[in-house]
């Protein structure tokens, strides 16, 4: 046989090989996901309860709070007063401030991102590192390990660091209701491969703002649920948020209180971040359910650290969602960093 002629052969048994090299690894993935899934949501179950206690005991009064009653000058009071009580349950919670930390922060954030980055090194999402071209694939597989290892070693570390900080200021885990392409967009780290859109990794105020203007969760994934059947592919991003000074709207002046329950509630974002409060705790009495409404108008909790999504569920489908490329560091960014030090200047001056 000419020299030739084995050349061609033996191209044509690489390029094969490396097809059905590719088939077995996407089949890998999906098996991996799946899997991966069900035995996440086993593990998780006792830490959703925890979660649940932490918020709970760290303000147990919040049921008498619902509506609203005495005066504006008894209100103010009263605020004081509760700032006051919270601090002996702070300490008493920080055990488990702790253990809900490790949890979501290393075991949660870390392997997701982990189910990722594995994802991204075997089946890439991006044109430019090998998407939907064999030689590429081929060619830029060790490429695709180096860059990505060194994403899950950034990670590692920012999951022990938040681990830290979410014991000492507190954070809880919530679900935030959107639909599928919002989900991927925002949890996405724009820039880390080129397929990235300009909104990746952007939080948009919505419409409606029943309790202020900004972002909004919910202590319950039902919740979310709800604000997610609007959709045709809904989805919920489930985030560590880190809610700040809350403002207890039933504890509120009146007029700021009564401006909730409609559209566009203006009056609560304004007066709570002119009071110096980063967030709205209301119970939405038409529903009967609790929402958090961190006051915003102008996208300035992109990147932030106060949200950090954690992982994506698509309604309906029992898989893990990839997020193409892995989620935003939530350390490793110049503007967190710059947020971190002027929340820290205000809350210690």
């Amino acid at each position: 046989m000419a020299p030739i002629v084995q050349y061609i052969l033996y191209a044509l048994l690489g390029i094969g090989g490396a097809y059905l090299l590719r088939i077995i690894l996407r089949w890998g993935v999906k098996t991996l996901n799946r899997t991966f899934y069900i035995l996440f949501r086993i593990l998780c179950f006792p830490f959703s309860i925890l979660n649940w206690f932490q918020r709970f005991l760290a303000k147990p009064w919040r049921i008498f709070f619902k509506g609203h009653s005495g005066s504006d000058g008894f209100n103010h009071f009263r605020r004081g007063f509760w700032t006051i009580m919270k601090v002996p349950l702070y300490v008493a919670l920080t055990p488990l401030r702790l253990v809900n930390a490790a949890f979501y922060n290393i075991i949660v954030h870390l392997g997701f991102e982990l189910f990722n980055y594995i994802a991204e090194v075997l089946d890439p999402s991006a044109k430019g590192e090998g998407g939907k071209n064999i030689f590429l694939w081929v060619l830029l597989l060790p490429w695709r390990l180096l860059k990505y290892t060194w994403h899950l070693l950034q990670t590692l570390v920012e999951s022990i660091v938040w681990t830290v900080i979410d014991t000492f200021v507190p954070a809880l885990t919530l679900y935030h209701g959107t639909n599928y392409n919002a989900s991927e967009s925002i949890t996405k780290c724009p820039n880390r491969i080129k397929d990235d859109s300009n909104a990746s990794g952007v939080w948009m105020v919505g419409k409606g703002n029943w309790a202020g203007d900004g972002i909004y969760f919910a202590p319950i994934r039902s919740t979310a649920e709800h604000y997610a059947r609007g959709y045709d592919q809904k989805a919920i991003i489930v985030c560590r948020v880190s809610l700040g000074k809350v403002l207890d709207l039933g504890m509120a002046p009146k007029a700021v209180f009564d401006s909730c329950g409609h559209a566009n509630a203006h009056l609560a974002t304004e007066w709570g971040l002119k009071n110096g409060f980063t967030t709205g705790e209301w119970w939405r009495k038409s529903r009967e359910w609790w929402e958090y409404c961190m006051y915003d108008w102008k996208n300035r909790y992109n990147y932030s650290w106060r949200i950090r999504p954690l992982y994506i569920e698509e309604l309906g489908d029992i898989h893990v969602h990839r997020i193409s490329g892995g989620m935003s560091h939530w350390l490793f960014n110049k503007m967190v960093l710059s947020d971190l030090a002027r929340t820290f200047k205000q809350e210690t001056s």
